[in-house]
């Protein structure tokens, strides 16, 4: 039997590396990007276009870009009855739910598939994955997200319901992050060091993943490189926030975060 066809849509910083462990696990994988240079890699069978990724496709078509316009540009083109479209990129609940709701109406299954744990994860197939839909569309395309994620949450049976965990997720790390940054800077201004702080905060209730994984959060600020982490935290905190004023709910520590992450 031959193996499966996955197509793969954004191959960027995220989805190249866990494009490959598709590949590493048997997949074929026939992805798209609108850089054509991301599609070069030796294990990516190259498309042209979002509908090629869709015909190539066997059953399940894998959506990894950064923003809302670009997962609508993607939806498009999905096209062809009987497809699964797993949506691993982060955007709004809402936006998630009309996707869903659009692409029913083609005869395309949606399952809505956020992801944490970064670049890191994505290459050693440790994300983490919050999926919001039916349970048997979850069950029909479990193998091939779990090449991708060493955990996999249902969390809801609506399209959105991931998104939502997914936010929660991103407004939690982004006040944090700033909640570490104002702790060393008190304990900075008696004169203690970063070294000498944190080995004792992650053996106490401050302890956090920020905490823990300081070196690699203050990278995030060094140089801020366009398009980095901290963009994608701004970015999702603005989907939040832009959610939550649309449906009058309030979250005002999240717009703190959110104002901070802006003057930074």
């Amino acid at each position: 039997m031959p193996p499966e066809v996955v197509g793969f849509i954004g191959v960027g910083d995220m989805g190249a590396p866990m494009s490959a462990n598709l590949a590493r696990a048997g997949y074929r994988v026939a992805a798209y990007d609108v850089d054509p240079a991301r599609t070069q890699h030796d294990w990516l069978e190259r498309c042209v276009s979002v509908e090629d990724a869709c015909e190539a496709a066997t059953q399940t078509v894998i959506c990894v870009v950064r923003t809302l316009p670009q997962a609508l540009e993607v939806v498009r083109g999905v096209r062809r009855t009987g497809l699964t479209l797993v949506v691993m990129s982060t955007i709004n609940p809402t936006a998630m739910a009309s996707i869903a709701e659009d692409l029913a109406g083609r005869g395309v299954d949606v399952l809505d598939a956020p992801v944490s744990g970064g670049v890191a994860g994505a290459r050693a197939a440790t994300l983490s994955v919050m999926a919001g839909g039916r349970v048997e569309v979850l069950e029909r395309v479990r193998p091939v997200i779990a090449t991708m994620g060493s955990s996999v949450f249902h969390v809801g049976e609506r399209p959105g319901d991931g998104q939502a965990l997914k936010l929660a997720n991103q407004l939690m790390l982004a006040v944090n992050m700033h909640g570490v940054f104002e702790g060393l800077k008190l304990a900075g201004s008696y004169g203690l060091l970063p070294e000498q702080v944190l080995p004792a905060i992650g053996e106490s209730t401050g302890m956090s993943w920020v905490s823990e994984n300081w070196e690699a959060v203050w990278a995030w600020w060094e140089g801020h490189p366009s398009g980095g982490a901290l963009d994608i935290i701004y970015k999702d905190l603005r989907s939040l926030l832009g959610d939550a004023a649309d449906r009058q709910v309030s979250f005002p520590i999240a717009a703190l975060a959110f104002q901070l992450l802006r003057e930074a």
